[in-house]
């Protein structure tokens, strides 16, 4: 009676909270000035085309995520950022820092390519999904988002679409900042960097820290022999940046960031409770550049870069012990054009990429490892590439064309076609239509006890269309879009197979923008993601998903909320219950450049999964404070 009364009390104080933090949210709307500046959406992002453009102009369903945007979100990594983005999905095995993966249009991580800084994060062990849940915030300045199949832009990969992270850049203006955070369930973080340069040379470097003591990762009531230690994350990032101006229009550079990931995580059910077990993940990439301006309307870039994933798992101190330890690395030489002709704008280049895989399995039984697998292979993948893009008038459209080949065999051939006419100066219809393929990962072709070299390339068609509305200040996309993937890399009984194909028919609306001065965004999708071999649901897909934000200044305070809902799911070992998270979010501007934050994460302490078996944080408070130099 007494632990009803108190669960009541805590229920009707959120209740409250939320109650208060409605009129505060009303009140300061009201109070937000009507006669608010007008700014035209002059956004430009360059993922959707390999070229830069105005975001309005994007033909591909494309969202950007500033720099204002990511300190207003009060997000910690990569994950957190995304999860109010429309048609995104992450599962994560418990808290922060464990093994996660990426849904995006219900294609999988491995499906989905992640850039930092132009340069792949590919990773070719036997996931072959990126380790996003290691990219911290600290270091980055914008994220653009591209969704559905733009393989003929980027290769393989990007079925479900394109994740490009950009970090921080030299800028030649003297800036700085510094962050500081703590909070529940153990959790710190410090991060620090400056930017400047004289003449011609410009730097950047920043460092950051993030730790959290967490929570136990799996659910003891669903799997009561795992260990119920909490499984805690630490993690340490860096970005580094300078470049020299030749002459003008010509500039060399060099860009370099990375992240490790210190991780406890529990054993998927399997063990006894006194295992251990701990990983690292370290995620480093590096790029040399050469950017001319050849002529006036023809620019050229030379780059040379290198991606280097490194995974380790301990588990030593296990009723079956064993050590995994992998590098992969890709290498890569490319050579992009754009090249402007009246309002046509083409891109066109060429690619060659090293990719490699280089690890160590050993397993007993015993104390003592009787039993080892090693795994060294490498392949080359070569692409050439050309797009044009133009607005011209009413019209607008893009076209793509590339061919991969692997190892010097017969090439992978994609294309990419869209279009658009504007109806009105705010409404636009949109369609295309795409093909992509995406490799198997070296380690599902040559893994000792599970790979398969036989394995084929997926290979999918993509057809979309849609209406967009836009004024000064806002923008709603609504989309339509059917991907049918065929040879799906999955698991088999034995080994890695194409053992599917797989379908997904959705919609999908987003809105993003201003009322007077409150930032507003949301989203909806609904899909029907399927094995056509089957007719079965594909793996924790959810068919309905949808989010709403608010952020509304008013003085020296800024509040915000946001709501975001996923919708049943099935799972291997069981259903996946819907569920619904909600955020508060208070920042106070105690001077021009030094910021109070708070936040309250799951403000009802709701119990959810993402992957079942696997606990997800409940309620968390938070408190900081950002400095930067204005």
């Amino acid at each position: 009676m007494v632990l009803f009364f108190m669960k009541t009390r805590f229920f009707r104080a959120r209740c409250g909270a939320v109650a208060a933090f409605g009129a505060l949210i009303f009140s300061f709307s009201v109070g937000a000035q009507d006669g608010a500046e007008t700014v035209a959406l002059q956004e430009v992002v360059v993922t959707a085309s390999r070229s830069q453009q105005l975001l309005v102009d994007a033909i591909p369903s494309t969202t950007v995520i500033g720099r204002d945007a990511i300190e207003r979100s009060q997000a910690i990594d990569l994950p957190s950022l995304l999860a109010s983005e429309a048609s995104f999905q992450f599962t994560q095995n418990g808290g922060r820092g464990t093994t996660s993966n990426v849904f995006l249009r219900g294609a999988s991580g491995m499906q989905v390519l992640v850039l930092v800084d132009g340069v792949p994060m590919t990773r070719q062990d036997t996931s072959g999904s990126v380790g996003i849940e290691h990219i911290m915030l600290d270091q980055i300045d914008h994220v653009e988002i591209v969704r559905g199949n733009v393989s003929a832009i980027y290769g393989s990969g990007a079925v479900g679409g394109v994740i490009q992270i950009f970090t921080r850049a030299p800028s030649g203006r003297q800036t700085s900042y510094a962050q500081v955070e703590g909070g529940s369930f153990g959790s710190g973080k410090i991060s620090a960097g400056f930017s400047g340069g004289q003449d011609d040379t410009k730097y950047t470097l920043g460092v950051g820290r993030n730790n959290t003591a967490a929570i136990t990762a799996m659910s003891q009531t669903k799997y009561p022999l795992e260990n119920p230690d909490l499984d805690g994350y630490r993690n340490t990032s860096f970005n580094f940046g300078v470049s020299q101006d030749i002459s003008p229009g010509n500039r060399i550079g060099l860009r370099a960031q990375g992240s490790e990931g210190n991780v406890s995580f529990d054993g998927g059910g399997y063990g006894a409770v006194a295992d251990v077990y701990k990983g690292v993940n370290n995620l480093q990439s590096w790029q040399l550049y050469s950017q001319n301006q050849l002529t006036e309307d023809w620019r050229s870039e030379l780059t040379y870069s290198e991606n280097r994933d490194y995974a380790y798992s301990d588990l030593t101190n296990n009723s079956y012990p064993w050590i995994s330890d992998y590098t992969t690395q890709s290498k890569i030489v490319r050579w992009n054009n754009t090249l402007t002709i009246n309002d046509f704008v083409w891109n066109a280049g060429f690619e060659n990429q090293y990719q490699s895989i280089d690890g160590l399995y050993l397993y007993s039984s015993s104390s003592a490892y009787d039993t080892s697998a090693l795994i060294s292979k490498y392949r080359y993948v070569s692409s050439g590439f050309v797009g044009v893009s133009a607005v011209e008038g009413e019209h607008s459209f893009q076209a793509n064309a590339r061919l991969d080949a692997v190892n010097g065999s017969s090439g992978n051939d994609t294309h990419y076609l869209g279009y658009g006419f504007q109806l009105t100066p705010a409404w636009k219809l949109i369609a295309s239509s795409s093909t992509a393929f995406n490799l198997a990962p070296l380690g599902y072709l040559y893994d000792p006890t599970y790979g398969n070299t036989g394995l084929l390339p997926e290979t999918a068609v993509s057809n979309e269309w849609g209406v967009q509305w836009a004024d000064s200040q806002q923008l709603l996309r609504m989309t339509n879009f059917n991907t049918r993937t065929r040879n799906l890399l999955q698991f088999g009984t034995t080994t890695f197979s194409n053992v599917a194909n797989a379908l997904n028919t959705g919609t999908e609306i987003m809105y993003s923008g201003k009322v007077r001065d409150v930032s507003l965004h949301g989203s909806y999708t609904r899909q029907y993601p399927i094995n056509e071999t089957t007719g079965a649901l594909l793996s924790r897909r959810a068919q309905v998903m949808g989010a709403v934000g608010v952020s509304v200044p008013r003085g020296p305070w800024t509040v915000g909320a946001d709501w975001r809902y996923t919708g049943e799911r099935t799972d291997s070992n069981g259903q996946l219950l819907q569920y619904s998270v909600f955020d508060l979010k208070v920042r106070y501007a105690v001077t021009k450049d030094l910021t109070a934050t708070a936040r309250i994460d799951n403000l009802f302490d709701t119990e959810y999964q993402t992957a079942y078996g696997y606990n997800q944080t409940r309620t968390g408070a938070y408190i900081g404070l950002l400095w930067t130099q204005k």
